[in-house]
């Protein structure tokens, strides 16, 4: 982990946010500009409304109903079985419990072709766990539902990689991945879904040299389950993703 200029080094490097801003405000001289950025809580740090990628509309989300939505997926998929067995996701699981409305803020949004959902949190996410459960061997990852209405059916995952955003040049973002997924859902009865989304995951150096996890997911309208399949859309392009999570990263570490 990248740590900001400090006066000096020492073994402590996983440190709190208050921390950092204590060693930097010990460092001499005072900026009014940073101090004030320094005192910047998630909300401060997400996209503007107006930074909206063309044609999404800001809906209303809270912290609160991002955590509760997520637990029902999260449950589900611990209970399925994935192969390669090694490619199960535990980012998400190891995240979620820990958001709350004190670290953490979201900015959702609805267009014609998908949903979008940006958080930005002090709680570090295991962005190496995602790098993990999508590259090489796991870059296409199949999953069978074990309980639920979806009991039994068939996932089948393929995640490409994404260029990063041009901002990660400038030296404030610690760790990233950029992806597109195709999910293949195949139910019991042989109708197949199909769905494209976007996610991008990056710890960046927020203002007063906290560490700040800026996540931003893009959703496209999945496909009704049918046979034959049906051709699904892309929510957006890959650069025009690429954009909107540079647009995230760079309102996180202004």
């Amino acid at each position: 982990m990248r740590l900001p200029v400090q006066c000096h080094r020492s073994a402590s490097a996983i440190i709190t946010a208050t921390a950092v801003l204590a060693v930097v405000a010990g460092c001499g001289g005072s900026d009014p500009e940073a101090g004030s950025n320094a005192s910047a809580v998630p909300a401060d740090l997400l996209m503007a409304p107006g930074e909206l990628p063309a044609g999404f509309t800001p809906t209303q989300l809270s912290v609160t109903d991002l955590v509760a939505g997520n637990r029902g997926p999260i449950a589900a998929a611990a209970k399925a079985a994935v192969t390669p067995p090694e490619c199960r996701p535990t980012a998400d699981a190891d995240l979620n419990p820990q958001l709350d409305a004190a670290n953490s803020a979201v900015l959702a949004a609805r267009g014609e072709k998908g949903s979008l959902v940006e958080l930005v949190s002090t709680v570090r996410r295991d962005i190496e766990a995602d790098i993990r459960a999508t590259t090489g061997i796991c870059a296409t990852t199949t999953t069978v539902i074990g309980s639920g209405n979806l009991r039994g059916a068939r996932i089948v995952t393929r995640y490409t990689e994404v260029p990063p955003p041009s901002s990660e040049d400038d030296g404030t973002v610690q760790q990233s991945s950029t992806m597109r997924s195709t999910v293949t859902t195949t139910l019991t009865d042989g109708a197949v879904s199909t769905q494209i989304g976007f996610a991008g995951y990056a710890i960046v150096t927020g203002p007063g040299g906290a560490p700040v996890t800026v996540q931003l997911t893009v959703a496209g309208e999945a496909t009704p389950a049918t046979k034959p399949p049906a051709p699904a859309t892309q929510p957006m392009t890959d650069a025009e993703f690429a954009a909107s999570f540079g647009d995230a990263v760079s309102a996180a570490t202004r």
